[in-house]
């Protein structure tokens, strides 16, 4: 039986491996072509509206796809109760992700032009605030995908979803040269398409719609859960981000186009933990139900001293030759964009161990901690961030980044294994 449950979570680690290296792979090519075609200020506005796209994404999913993987793993034998759970997520994502959609429309303006004092973004926020209930429906599907552990249906809809971006946004800034507004569109079309495909490979779990879906003590549990993991997803994505945002509050949006091509590179260090992170997630549920603490801290050590290697690996390629692959991939106006790597490098090669088991905290029901943990690191990074960049530019900002995600890792460390320590010595 341990043979079939390896061979299982392997082909599950290869499907999620190539969804993410497929995703990975989407955005690079498409920052190339965006950064080539557009320059570093283009480049800059394309990932100022992105970025915003990602944090507000955050609250339209409302953790909704981590609830279902979490209570479909535990409950994998109550297919009634699957049922439920996932009708009534589904019909929870729609309602969150059209309040997000109309609170990004009716702030476009004060973003745009009060906030980052770039007038074009207007249009631009309110385009991608169409949207978000699609992208609501997206995350909690595959979220119930990654319960069922089916990664071949989840890795399908991700790889079709960026590809779908990558083509139609190449196609409209290239072909039809619609600059920006093109590259944004090219992504918000096949979200809205995939995001009602998405439903498919679930619709035999889903109920018949009705009143009671969104009265059920069900939907107030995904939302309950939900509600700290969004908590914690967005403030853990303001302090991953905020040094991008704060370049174009402080500098401009040249700087951010620069500081976006570092962290393209810095995809490729966290494309392995974080394809390994959407399977460790239900096999870390399944085991805290069953209170096997021995298996998840075997599981703990052997996946994160993997990533390190792999992670040390990789940064060291890119120290070697990044300043070349800079100059090749892009051109030679990038080359300002090679210092901040080197500093990024230092902290994600580290934060890489973690990002492996980021959902520890969502699996065993703990997303409290995960919350209060990314607000002591949002807050410091943009302390950080508001003392450096000023003074160093998008070096300051690399500096601030690193530092968090440092003791960020060291944090996380300490208290899972108070954690599991705890419930240890209680269950005996």
């Amino acid at each position: 039986m341990s043979i079939l449950n390896m061979s299982k979570t392997m082909k599950d680690v290869q499907w999620s491996f190539i969804s993410l290296a497929t995703v990975s792979l989407s955005h690079l090519i498409l920052r190339i072509i965006l950064g080539r075609e557009l320059g570093p200020s283009r480049l800059g506005v394309y990932t100022l509206v992105f970025t915003i796209y990602m944090f507000g994404m955050q609250f339209a999913a409302f953790g909704i796809g981590a609830a279902l993987t979490k209570y479909i793993a535990e409950f994998s034998d109550n297919i009634n109760q699957i049922k439920k759970y996932i009708s009534s997520g589904i019909a929870g994502s729609i309602i969150t992700g059209v309040i997000m959609g109309i609170a990004l429309l009716l702030s476009s303006n004060i973003i745009a032009n009060s906030i980052f004092t770039i007038p074009e973004m207007t249009n631009l926020l309110k385009t991608i605030a169409i949207c978000f209930p699609f992208i609501a429906m997206h995350k909690a599907a595959i979220g119930a995908l990654n319960g069922f552990r089916n990664m071949k249906a989840y890795a399908f809809l991700n790889i079709l979803l960026n590809i779908s971006v990558l083509f139609l946004s190449a196609f409209l800034v290239l072909f039809l040269k619609m600059n920006v507004y093109g590259a944004v569109l090219g992504f918000v079309l096949p979200t809205i398409v995939i995001g009602l495909l998405s439903i498919i490979p679930i619709h035999s779990y889903l109920l018949y719609p009705s009143i009671s879906l969104l009265q059920n003590s069900i939907l107030k549990e995904i939302l309950n859960f939900g509600f700290y993991v969004v908590l914690g997803n967005s403030i853990g994505y303001i302090y991953a981000h905020i040094d991008s945002l704060m370049i174009g509050y402080y500098l401009n949006e040249t700087e951010v186009g620069f500081y976006a091509v570092s962290m393209i590179f810095i995809q490729g260090i966290t494309l392995i933990p974080s394809a390994i992170q959407r399977v460790t997630t239900p096999m870390i549920a399944r085991s805290f139900a069953k209170k096997e603490y021995e298996s998840i801290l075997n599981l703990l050590k052997s996946v994160t001293l993997k990533v390190l290697i792999i992670s040390l690996f990789f940064s060291l390629i890119l120290l070697m030759f990044g300043e070349k692959l800079i100059v090749l991939i892009f051109e030679d106006a990038y080359l300002p964009a090679y210092t901040p790597l080197l500093i990024l490098l230092i902290g994600y090669t580290i934060y890489s161990m973690f990002m492996s088991i980021g959902t520890f905290y969502a699996s065993i029901g703990r997303v409290q901690l995960s919350y209060q943990v990314a607000l002591f690191s949002a807050l410091l990074s943009i302390l950080m961030n508001t003392l450096l960049i000023p003074n160093f530019g998008i070096i300051g900002a690399a500096i601030a980044t690193s530092f968090t995600l440092i003791l960020l890792t060291v944090f996380h460390y300490i208290i899972i294994k108070h954690i599991i320590s705890q419930v240890t010595k209680y269950d005996m």
